[in-house]
């Protein structure tokens, strides 16, 4: 009886040693909306969750649509994108995840994260951290991309861009919604875009192209941005006649697409897919206790995509580590398709 009792003391002391080896359950790196809906429902099923980032919460949607509406969220119609993230914050608040501002430095294979002021060790890791402005790589680009020197990637304050002429590079959403917030405040608009038809939706398109301070300059690219000490001049390229065009400019948006952010986890050996984490229809990586959703994970670059993911991926990380009746512990896959 004595010896089955210290058998019993020992397990329960090995199992409470290793319960204090990690942090929390669930590490959720980027604090978008991916990474905030993974946290609600992960807290909300009773794990105990922390979110890390460095710094707006929101991600994209705080940088691109803080002060405008986001129109494409089910259930939330003409919400301001500020108003969507303070809600999702205050919910995820609300379910006690915890929410930290440190900035992630890597990601090691036994899932400890590492960050500018500690290291945490969880049994599960949600990777959110979303993307941003991709560059052009073009001269002139980063000289003048500094305090406010004339480049920028969004229109986050209209007012900044008063009587002035501004060029705005892109094809997508983001670029002909800078078009729409410049029409009233800007003298000049010049849409450049490198193709003959744009890839936003039709709606907006159909708005921009008929307002008269707009002129869309179809099947070119800016190939150097000029000046002294601001920006002043901006070189376009012809792509069908190879031409060039100089045109006097005071601002230029460069519109033209995301990157992913995914050099801190090389540790990790994940297995990618170019720019993106390759996934499983579960969100399941390559690495067991590892999970990818957002724009991270796939090319559906909408809030609603991200939250859908975030939700699945808390869903599996419950089922792994509390392993309900209900849940299936599938093999993991160390090879995605």
């Amino acid at each position: 009886m004595y010896k089955t009792y210290i058998s019993e003391l020992y397990k329960f002391l090995s199992m409470t040693t290793e319960e204090n080896d990690y942090y929390a359950d669930v590490g959720i790196i980027g604090g978008g909306v991916g990474g905030l809906g993974a946290a609600i429902i992960a807290a909300y099923k009773g794990l105990k969750v922390t979110v890390f980032e460095s710094g707006k919460y929101g991600g994209i949607v705080s940088t691109l649509y803080s002060r405008k509406i986001v129109e494409n969220y089910p259930g939330a119609p003409s919400i301001l994108g500020k108003r969507l993230i303070d809600e999702f914050v205050i919910q995820a608040q609300e379910v006690q995840a915890e929410l930290k501002h440190e900035r992630v430095i890597e990601v090691l294979p036994d899932k400890t994260v590492v960050t500018n002021e500690g290291k945490y060790r969880f049994r599960v890791i949600i990777i959110a951290t979303g993307s941003q402005p991709a560059e052009l790589g073009i001269p002139g680009e980063r000289k003048f991309k500094r305090k406010d020197k004339g480049v920028y990637n969004f229109v986050t304050d209209p007012e900044l861009f008063k009587r002035k002429k501004v060029v705005v590079v892109g094809g997508g959403d983001t670029a002909i919604d800078s078009v729409w917030e410049l029409r009233d405040v800007a003298e000049k608009v010049y849409l450049v875009h490198r193709r003959d038809s744009f890839r936003a939706a039709e709606s907006k398109v159909k708005k921009v192209v008929s307002l008269k301070n707009v002129e869309i300059v179809y099947n070119s690219e800016i190939e150097e941005l000029k000046g002294e000490q601001i920006l002043e001049k901006a070189v376009l390229l012809d792509r069908n006649t190879k031409l060039k065009r100089e045109i006097d400019v005071d601002a230029c948006i460069l519109a033209v697409g995301m990157k992913t952010n995914i050099e801190i986890f090389d540790k990790l050996e994940l297995q990618k897919d170019g720019k993106y984490i390759k996934v499983d229809k579960e969100m399941r990586t390559n690495i067991p206790g590892v999970f990818a959703i957002g724009d991270v994970a796939t090319a559906y670059q909408l809030i609603v995509i991200a939250v859908a993911q975030g939700a699945i991926a808390a869903h599996n990380a419950f089922g792994m580590i509390r392993k309900p009746y209900w849940y299936k512990d599938v093999e993991w896959p160390t090879e995605i398709e």
